[in-house]
Order: structure tokens, then C-alpha cells, then sequence
């Protein structure tokens, strides 16, 4: 079987930078290919079994992050015509479907989607952080407690490893003020926050990501870190 015209399309995981989460899109996925593992299988098969391609898609990303390409990304296969087959490229240019669905997906450049986008990975990153500094801290020692010698209190030092040499991309990151823990309440602030690659790309400065998340999100007395619990939240 050759058939003159063949489409294939498939996910572009370049694409899923912008999703609230950086894993497959399906779970029965086994892979995802970005857009150059595509272009390069298809070519390799037009190549063999005597074929052009264009490469197209559906579901333009968002104004700023074009260089991500489309969500789904198309591969348009045409058979070459031989030297006795008859000239098909007209029949090819003719439309011979019609649209019978379309539909309306979230844009990250409608403000409510935007905001949940942010809101979870806020979240994310705080919670990330704070199992970091859990992990840091070992029990040290249990001091007697003058006024409930019953509950003597936790005594923490630090027991995080030498700190390992840091990655180009994560350099900014560690020039911004770092999380802190005062009492039982964990300390991230928003400069922090705002310095991870998928939170800068949705937020252009500190006052918009303030502005974002402080209806959904608990922020200290002037508003500059987020403010959750050190022991509430399951570690996991």
C-alpha cells in the first residue's frame, strides 16, 4: 500500500513547558517527541519510501513563547509522483474535507487560567523548598523546657551534605534571598519565587506574581514571602 497522502500527527513536549506540569500528557505515553526527534523520524521515512513532508500543527501557544511551536504538531506526507504516474498534484490541492467540530482551549493569556497556572506552581516550588530545608534538619538534641520539663523541645542543626557545584540555570536562583523558617511558619520569598524558569516566564515581575496568588495563597504581614506551615503538609 502507498497512499498518495498520508497525515501524522503527534504531541509536541516542547510544548509542555507551559502546562502545570513537566510529565507526559497521558499516562498510557511511553514517549513524546519534540520537534526536531519528529521532523527528524519523518524525514528519514519520506526519504526512504519516496515522499515529501511538511510539517505543520494545531494549537498556537501563547504571545512570547512562540518558539515553543504548536501543541500538536502535523506531519504531511505526499507520495512522489513516478516518471509513468500521471500528475496528482492537482487532486491533492483540492479541500475534500469540511470542519465539523471545533472548540476553545484555556490560553494561559486569559487571566483565570493564568492565575491557576501560577497559583500551582507557587505552590509547588514553596513545597519543593520546604522539604528541602525538612531534609537539612536532623534532630540534634531534646533540651528540657523550663516551664514543661514533661515536653522538652526539639533542638534542630543543620544536616545538609557539602554543597554540590551549581548548574548555569540555577546560579540566579541562589543570588535571591533564600527561604527561612521562623517558629513553625516557613518563609519563601517572592524574589525567590519568581526566579524559577516557569514561574519568570508566567509572571514579569514580583508585583504581578504578588498580585496573581494573594487571594489563593497565604503571604507574610508585607506581603514579600509566602507563609505555609513547616509541619502541616504531607512530605511525600
Amino acid at each position: 500500500m502507498s497512499p498518495a497522502m498520508i497525515v501524522i500527527s503527534t504531541p509536541n513536549s516542547d510544548f509542555n513547558s507551559l502546562f502545570p506540569y513537566s510529565d507526559f500528557r497521558d499516562l498510557d505515553h511511553k514517549f513524546e517527541w519534540s520537534r526536531m526527534e519528529f521532523q527528524t523520524w519523518a524525514l528519514d521515512v519520506a526519504n526512504r519510501y519516496n515522499y515529501s513532508v511538511e510539517f505543520t500543527g494545531v494549537g498556537e501557544p501563547p504571545s512570547g513563547a512562540e518558539d515553543v511551536g504548536y501543541c500538536t504538531q502535523i506531519g504531511i506526507f505526499h507520495r512522489k509522483a513516478q516518471a509513468t504516474e500521471p500528475d496528482i498534484s492537482e487532486q491533492q490541492g483540492q479541500h475534500v474535507y469540511q470542519v465539523a467540530y471545533t472548540t476553545s482551549y484555556p490560553s494561559l493569556q486569559q487571566i483565570k487560567y493564568r492565575r491557576r497556572v501560577v497559583v500551582y506552581e507557587t505552590y509547588r516550588e514553596v513545597h519543593r523548598m520546604r522539604r528541602k530545608y525538612k531534609m537539612g534538619l536532623t534532630w540534634c538534641e531534646l533540651e528540657a523546657d523550663p516551664e514543661d520539663p514533661d515536653n522538652p523541645r526539639r533542638k534542630f542543626t543543620s544536616g545538609l551534605p557539602s554543597p554540590q557545584p551549581l548548574k548555569e540555570a540555577e546560579k540566579s536562583t541562589e543570588m535571591t534571598p533564600k527561604p527561612f523558617c521562623i517558629g513553625d511558619k516557613f518563609y519563601v520569598p517572592l524574589e525567590r519565587i519568581i526566579a524559577y524558569p516557569k514561574v519568570k516566564h508566567l509572571c514579569g515581575n514580583v508585583e504581578e506574581l504578588r498580585a496573581l496568588i494573594a487571594d489563593a495563597v497565604e503571604l507574610n504581614c508585607s506581603g514579600s514571602a509566602v507563609q505555609v506551615d513547616l509541619d502541616h503538609y504531607a512530605d511525600c
